[in-house]
């Protein structure tokens, strides 16, 4: 299970909206200060994952908790986001490829080889089954009370 904090914004009967501090992608890294993701990843401001979970330990506003998702599921949905699209890309410009097509042509098949990967991929993990397999759930209150600080105003901080 994968875990982060997050903080509970706003409830409801048997949910609960919670807000995660999205990380920059080398945050646990020891050479962000060089690394060329790491100063891309500044340009842009911190933004907050506000997620709807279902609630079964009765949370209020402002707690602090823990939210999870079974590595399985984010495993399938990376596959499924990056390699379904890319798989059709392949095999349609193959296939013109295969046909006969020429070179802009079999590209431009592999384009649009992509496109549909890419929306067939975005139906699947939003369909009714996908929905319910990638969804978080609450696991359970946070311990440490400070180790969720939404950005403030300002930006993230330095």
């Amino acid at each position: 299970m994968i875990e982060e904090s997050a903080r509970v914004v706003a409830v409801a009967p048997g949910f609960a909206w919670v807000e995660s501090r999205r990380r920059h992608a080398c945050a646990s890294c020891s050479v962000s200060t060089g690394c060329g993701t790491s100063a891309i990843s500044k340009l842009f401001r911190a933004r907050v994952n506000r997620l709807l979970v279902a609630d079964d330990i009765g949370v209020e506003v402002d707690d602090l908790v823990v939210i999870g998702i079974a590595e399985e599921a984010l495993t399938r949905a990376s596959l499924l986001a990056y390699l379904l699209p890319l798989v059709v890309l392949m095999l349609a410009a193959g296939a013109a490829q295969t046909a006969g097509a020429g070179e802009g042509m079999s590209a431009l098949i592999g384009i649009l080889g992509l496109v549909f990967g890419l929306w067939a991929a975005g139906g699947l993990a939003h369909g009714r089954a996908g929905r319910h397999v990638h969804r978080p759930v609450l696991l359970r209150r946070s311990e440490a009370r400070a180790s969720f600080a939404p950005p403030g105003p300002e930006g993230p901080d330095p």
